[in-house]
């Protein structure tokens, strides 16, 4: 079903999107998933944004607060995915330039550039940040998102070069890019080829015949492959014809006379192309690549990612052989790490480490040029974020089936327990409730299976294991929290906040769910976790004798569990910020032993009944010698 589109009564003139082919992974998906929509002329402070993270299915107002503090005229908004930064293109008089917004931070800025009229923008493949600005006389091209806008230099011959498309004379009609290459059509119907990447843009004229007409659209097929296509009108019918043109760029470039220089490498490969990596918190990546000079040629690699903010690398190469040719063979090994844990960076250059990101990583040749066009750039996308296959486990040596105490037979078939009435919160509860009934709770078998066995006067915490699909990773030190799902609260902690060593005031989930929008067991998580072992002006530390409600980490607390037998179903999350991305949280069962059965007569009663019986027992002890001395003495 589709949701319709609720915009308020606003002009919409533009619609922006990426798109992600590197994996089926949500972390690539969900970039296609963004949309955003608004209209572009007017003060920027005035703009209305609309954004949509479902493929265009809902909408709604896009909320930065720092665009109320910028000035210019709003002529866009972008989501670069490669810099996990909103940009937004401002300008003023005659000179633009990006924005760069993170939430909840300070903008940056890129560099001016001359921007007389309004330009049309084609956002290249691959997520690299390749930006191409044009209008019918102007070519402009950005390797990084729009921090640096620069015009892309015209070769008409041999001798021939312009510093721009506009001094050439030439007005454009359609382009294409593709990944690493532009195409062009002008209104006279020329044709203009040319390669991207750092230090080396340029576009060269194509002087073979192509049957370019007006109307004549361009795109490419795939890697030095160029489809032109022209309508043509059939005279003896109304319909029309479609030329299509297939030009092979590397067969045209060698036989055109412009003094095009042989490409230096004859192989340029890495493991990480056209793929997408995982970088977990404070996890490394080796990513390798091979290199295979022409001989006498000596090319110079060099590595680039498009989010410095966040990812940090080092490159190692090294010579490792010899084809059958002779030619010497190099290995070039990248390590990967986040910007935050490098040691390279200045503290304000690193963005959040907290919060997710993407960056692409290339290697490429200085000076590739255009003769290297079956040797395309390596590329791959780094996503700094959770690992979706991760999963926590908790460990289970010993279970209340092994004992006997439940069998599994038992659990299979629609088992159920009570929660004895005024044992349990209902605020915790998935049912709100009054807590002055008991609860039957129907045991999920098939979720739990056999509940673990603990006995109740010995301190317990679980043993929580890290998994990567089937392969155990670690045993799991981070701090976590855990909640019984129904609302039990028939257990306490064994550290108080002072004995945890804290210098700020512990959360713990009353306080959390007080402060937070989500109620219940899903109130706590990584999000909003703060570790009290740092100092937080907003949480002074007023009250070190309650209790510490937070388990694992660098403190040895755990759970004492009152004199209660029976099941417990726990959720535990780990909420260490720093330990990965991913919400890695499970439920689980135990059930406890051992416990005395619950007293059920008042107090005085029992005591006025124990001693009654020691009396009775003291006053037998008395009698019954008196009587068996005197019945002795009668004989």
């Amino acid at each position: 079903m589709v949701v319709p589109l609720k915009i308020t009564e606003v002009f919409i003139t533009n619609i922006y999107a990426e798109y992600c082919c590197y994996s089926s992974d949500y972390s690539c998906s969900s970039i296609s998933n963004l949309i955003l929509v608004y209209a572009i002329g007017g003060p920027v402070s005035d703009a209305v944004i609309y954004i949509s993270n479902s493929l265009g299915f809902d909408f709604e107002e896009l909320s930065l607060p720092q665009l109320k503090l910028l000035d210019g005229t709003f002529e866009g908004i972008f989501f670069f995915h490669s810099m996990s930064k909103f940009g937004v293109l401002l300008k003023n008089g005659d000179t633009a330039r990006f924005a760069y917004i993170e939430p909840a931070k300070n903008e940056t800025w890129g560099l001016p550039f001359h921007m007389s009229r309004r330009l049309h923008m084609l956002n290249l493949p691959g997520l690299k940040g390749f930006l191409i600005f044009w209008h019918e006389h102007r070519l402009l091209f950005s390797h990084n998102s729009g921090q640096l806008v620069e015009d892309i230099p015209i070769k008409e011959k041999k001798a021939v070069t312009h510093e721009s498309f506009g001094l050439s004379g030439k007005s454009i009609y359609a382009i294409a890019g593709y990944e690493n290459e532009l195409a062009v059509l002008t209104t006279d119907f020329h044709f203009y080829y040319g390669t991207l990447g750092l230090l080396s843009t340029s576009l060269i004229k194509i002087t073979e015949e192509t049957p370019v007409t007006n109307g004549s659209a361009i795109m490419f097929e795939s890697i030095g492959n160029v489809v032109i296509v022209t309508a043509v009108k059939d005279e003896d019918d109304p319909a029309y014809n479609f030329v299509v043109c297939c030009v092979n760029m590397q067969y045209v470039l060698m036989e055109l006379e412009i003094g095009l220089k042989s490409c230096k490498a004859e192989v340029l490969r890495g493991d990480f192309d056209k793929k997408m990596h995982i970088l977990d918190m404070g996890e490394t990546l080796e990513l390798s690549a091979k290199l295979v000079p022409q001989p006498s040629q000596l090319p110079i690699p060099i590595v680039t990612v498009s989010n410095p903010h966040s990812l940090g690398f080092q490159v190692k190469m090294y010579e490792d052989g010899y084809t059958f040719d002779g030619n010497t063979k190099f290995t070039i090994n990248i390590t990967l790490m986040q910007q935050h844990t490098s040691g390279r960076a200045h503290e304000s250059f690193i963005s959040d480490i907290k919060i997710p990101s993407l960056s692409t990583i290339t290697l490429d040749l200085i000076e590739r040029g255009m003769s290297c066009i079956d040797l395309q750039p390596p590329s791959g996308l780094i996503s700094i974020g959770c690992n979706w296959k991760k999963k926590i486990i908790v460990r289970r040596d010993l279970t209340a089936c092994m004992k006997k105490f439940l069998e599994p037979i038992e659990l299979e078939n629609n088992y159920t327990y009570i929660i004895e009435k005024g044992s349990y919160d209902p605020n915790y509860h998935s049912r709100p409730q009054e807590n002055n009934v008991d609860l039957t709770i129907m045991y999920d078998y098939e979720e739990l299976g056999c509940p673990g066995l603990v006995y109740y006067n010995s301190p317990w915490k679980p043993v929580i294991e890290l998994w990567e699909e089937t392969r155990r990773v670690e045993v799991v030190k981070a701090e976590f929290v855990l909640i019984e799902i129904h609302g039990l609260y028939t257990y306490n902690y064994s550290m108080t906040v002072g004995e945890a060593s804290c210098v700020s005031q512990a959360q713990n989930w009353s306080s959390v769910i007080d402060a937070s929008t989500i109620k219940g067991v899903h109130a706590w998580d990584r999000q909003n976790y703060l570790s009290c072992h740092e100092n937080h002006e907003s949480a002074p530390l007023l009250w070190p004798n309650v209790e510490y409600q937070v388990l694992g980490g660098s403190t040895k607390n755990s759970i004492i569990f009152d004199e209660r037998n029976g099941i417990y179903v726990f959720l535990v999350r780990v909420v260490d910020p720093f330990y990965s991305y991913c919400d890695l949280t499970t439920t689980f069962s135990i059930y406890v032993y051992g416990a005395f059965p619950k007293q059920t007569l008042p107090d005085r009663l029992v005591f006025m009944s124990m001693l009654g019986l020691m009396l009775i027992l003291l006053w037998l002890g008395y009698v019954i010698p008196k009587l068996s001395k005197s019945e002795r003495g009668k004989k």
